[in-house]
């Protein structure tokens, strides 16, 4: 068994980028967005998107291969002025999200073979602050990957 954690970050990234909605490219970035990389305005809203939490666990395997399955969560970011906004727009980059986390656009290294992709949940998570409204929605997957000896 190897570590699979960065093939499995660069496979979604890859997969899910470019991310554009209605004609707007929403930045995708793993774990922070950095300083030097401008949010998205999309529907009055800065948006953007994070690969957050990840883990793997080993499961069944034989003698050919080992199994990992791995768990990551994509966390969409839309910031509005207090008062305005809503769950919308996170929806929409959701949807465009969800299109594109297939078997067929996940491309991991050679001695890695994605055999399953499972949408756990999504939810929303609404944050305010004194000047800002922000909307986190979250997904998470379930990748079953079986590692090639």
């Amino acid at each position: 068994m190897r570590e699979i954690a960065t093939d499995i970050r660069i496979a979604v990234i890859n997969a899910i980028s470019p991310l554009i909605v209605s004609g707007v490219t929403i930045p995708v970035r793993d774990t922070e967005l950095p300083p030097s990389i401008a949010t998205a305005s999309y529907l009055g809203s800065q948006a953007y998107v994070l690969l957050t939490d990840q883990d793997e666990t080993e499961t069944t395997n034989n003698d050919c291969s080992i199994r990992q399955s791995a768990v990551i969560q994509i966390s969409i970011v839309t910031k509005f002025p207090q008062g305005s906004g809503g769950k919308k727009p996170c929806e929409n980059i959701s949807n465009a999200i969800q299109q594109k986390m297939t078997l067929t656009d996940l491309v991991l290294p050679g001695d890695l073979q994605p055999i399953n992709i499972t949408k756990n949940f999504s939810r929303i998570q609404i944050e305010q602050g004194s000047s800002q409204i922000g909307y986190l929605k979250i997904l998470s997957y379930t990748l079953d990957i079986f590692q090639v000896s």
